[in-house]
């Protein structure tokens, strides 16, 4: 923890910056770690997903579908990767 704490020190951070992590919900701090994480940036680069097809259901609800699978996306964890 030492080793890790003067990491922090050494680029200007503290640990107290990290209080926040302590109330996100599961998900939340999965996004924190995915939206850091190098290979993850890759990997939505590298994905193009195309605009899906919706598809109206019966109760009026539109399901959006990819138009492919996304092994990459797979990956993570993910059907596909949005783009904003």
């Amino acid at each position: 923890m030492a080793d890790y704490h003067n990491s922090l020190i050494s680029c200007g951070l503290r640990l107290g910056d990290y209080d926040y992590v302590q109330l996100l919900t599961r998900s939340r701090v999965a996004w924190e770690y995915l939206r850091r994480n190098r290979d993850y940036h890759r990997d939505w680069r590298l994905s193009k997903s195309g605009q899906p097809i919706p598809v109206r259901l019966r109760n009026d609800t539109t399901l959006l579908r990819a138009r492919r699978r996304f092994v990459r996306a797979e990956a993570w964890g993910l059907c596909t990767f949005r783009r904003s």
